[in-house]
C-alpha cells in the first residue's frame, strides 16, 4: 500500500522526499509523532499551492481566450457592417437605374 500510495502523492504534485515520508508515516507499524503531523500539512500545503496555480494558469488563458474573443467578434461586426453598407450602396444604385430607365423611357414615348 505504501508504494502505491508514494506514488499517487507523486503524481499529485509532491517532491519524492516528502511523498517518501508521508508513506513511510502511514505505515501501520509506525508510531506517530508531531514529526509526521507536520510532514502530512506540508503534503497537504504542497497540494493546494500546485492547486491554486493551476488555478491562476486557467483563470489566465480564459482571460486571454475572452479577449481574443472579443476582438474576433469586433471585427466580425465591422465586415458585417461593411457588407450592409456596400448592400445598400448597391441596391440605391440600382432602384436610381431601373428609375431613371424608365423616366427617359416615360419621356420620349409621350
Amino acid at each position: 500500500m505504501s508504494k502505491s500510495l508514494y506514488e499517487e502523492l507523486k503524481r499529485v504534485g509532491i517532491d519524492e522526499t516528502l511523498a517518501y515520508d508521508v508513506s513511510l508515516s502511514l505505515d501501520p507499524d509506525h508510531n506517530a509523532s508531531k514529526k509526521d503531523i507536520l510532514m502530512l500539512q506540508e503534503a497537504i500545503l504542497q497540494v493546494q499551492l500546485t492547486t491554486e496555480s493551476r488555478y491562476h494558469e486557467l483563470r489566465h488563458a480564459i482571460s486571454d481566450v475572452r479577449s481574443d474573443l472579443h476582438r474576433e467578434i469586433a471585427g466580425v461586426r465591422t465586415d458585417m457592417a461593411s457588407l450592409s453598407r456596400q448592400f445598400w450602396i448597391t441596391f440605391g444604385g440600382l432602384i436610381t437605374t431601373i428609375m431613371s430607365v424608365f423616366f427617359v423611357n416615360w419621356y420620349f414615348h409621350q
